[in-house]
């Protein structure tokens, strides 16, 4: 089943630019099937088009040459040049710079998975050179129309559906929860394949990725991290409580922490302050980056009502629909002073911000006290959201809108 990304008909815009597209992402998100799609698109609009899989010997051949002269046979092709898993050329940036500085009619769209090296690329003197897209597991809405049943969610926040499609989505949403969005699973039609499926990704990241990054010794504590990480997500994290659980250095976690957040495999989010006192400025806080992946680390696929972490399961499901649909220049952070006042998340953009609490069981539409807090400390947050399993409604609070609305509402969010 083909299914469309959020992020395709941008990069299909972006072709006649001249910027190299770079198109990232962790292992088996579906960059490959994406940059398929861009090649589909091209050949179908008589656009000249090239595709290179690097994990290919002879397509790698192709490059094997120096950079002249790789550069002179891309000079030949024009049109689009489409190079998947582009990090497994050693001299990368310089092609790319070259393309960029000095060739007309040609458009470098590349793929690359989420390793160390690909990162030392990105860094190096292409600054103004390339566009950057983060490919993520399927969000929500990319995932409802691979179920035999169409159902449309809404197009904004104040819009409501039926009781009947309410219930529907609902049930969709908690198999996506569960089992979360890569998109090999759509292909699998009951429980066991779909976690046979996630226990090998888990097993491909360790042994593919991360195991080329570690000493042999480091592997066992480096799964344990996985699970520890896994179990505290959502949570405010304590580097050093994690260093103590595991007796391994708190050096050795800062950096393993920081290869999974390189690798798109562990999202950190940061807290939200404007210099107004007593917020927690130091502390994050993480999120595997598929809900999927971190059950399949945790070895429980439970439903919600099963689950004593369902409320951490919603928060995650929350971030990365926000997340997949953020806009140019919005961020995500979180915000606790040292009193104990907190939000869960807090989206801002051109310093405006709004703030955002996740409930797992909601059974009236009260405001939340954080909620409160926050919009007394930040006047400028002129809207709040509550999301929650079956309320849809808005209320005031100082003059200020605090919508209520079912948790699958959240990709609207970025929109508001």
């Amino acid at each position: 089943m083909s299914l469309k990304r959020i992020v395709y008909d941008e990069i299909i815009s972006d072709l006649s630019r001249k910027e190299i597209s770079i198109i990232v992402g962790p292992r088996q998100v579906g960059k490959t099937t994406l940059l398929q799609k861009v090649a589909v698109y091209s050949r179908n609009r008589d656009i000249k088009c090239k595709y290179f899989n690097l994990e290919m010997p002879s397509d790698m051949h192709y490059f094997s040459g120096d950079t002249g002269e790789t550069l002179k046979n891309i000079s030949r092709q024009k049109g689009v040049i489409l190079i998947d898993e582009f990090h497994y050329l050693p001299n990368a940036t310089r092609l790319f710079k070259a393309v960029y500085d000095g060739v007309k009619g040609i458009k470098v769209c590349a793929t690359g998975s989420s390793a160390i090296e690909m990162h030392k690329h990105l860094k190096e003197s292409l600054a103004g050179r390339r566009r950057l897209y983060r490919l993520f597991p399927l969000s929500f809405s990319e995932w409802l129309p691979s179920k035999p049943k169409t159902i449309r969610l809404p197009a904004k926040l104040a819009h409501s559906v039926n009781v009947s499609v309410h219930g529907r989505i609902k049930k969709y949403l908690e198999e996506f929860i569960v089992f979360g969005g890569m998109p090999g699973l759509v292909h699998e039609k009951n429980r066991q394949a779909k976690k046979r499926l996630l226990f090998d990704l888990v097993a491909t990241y360790i042994q593919k990725d991360i195991k080329a990054l570690l000493r042999e010794e480091d592997i066992l504590s480096f799964n344990r991290l996985l699970s520890l990480l896994a179990a505290q997500e959502g949570c405010l994290l304590s580097e050093n409580g994690v260093s103590n659980d595991l007796n391994y250095s708190l050096r050795q976690v800062r950096k393993d922490i920081a290869i999974l957040n390189q690798m798109f495999l562990l999202d950190v989010i940061k807290p939200f302050f404007t210099n107004r006192g007593r917020e927690l400025k130091q502390v994050n806080k993480i999120y595997y980056f598929d809900t999927g992946i971190r059950n399949a680390v945790l070895r429980d696929f439970r439903g919600l009502g099963q689950r004593p972490d369902k409320g951490a399961l919603l928060e995650s499901f929350v971030f990365h629909e926000m997340q997949k649909n953020l806009k140019a220049g919005q961020e995500i952070f979180y915000w606790r002073t040292r009193e104990k006042e907190e939000v869960d998340f807090v989206l801002v953009q051109d310093r405006i911000p709004v703030a955002i609490e996740v409930k797992s069981k909601l059974l009236v539409p009260e405001i939340p006290a954080g909620i409160k807090g926050f919009m007394k400390k930040y006047p400028e947050c002129k809207k709040a959201v509550v999301l929650n399993e079956d309320i849809n409604k808005t209320m005031q609070y100082r003059g200020n809108a605090v919508i209520f609305a079912p948790h699958y509402y959240a990709f609207l969010i970025p929109l508001l």
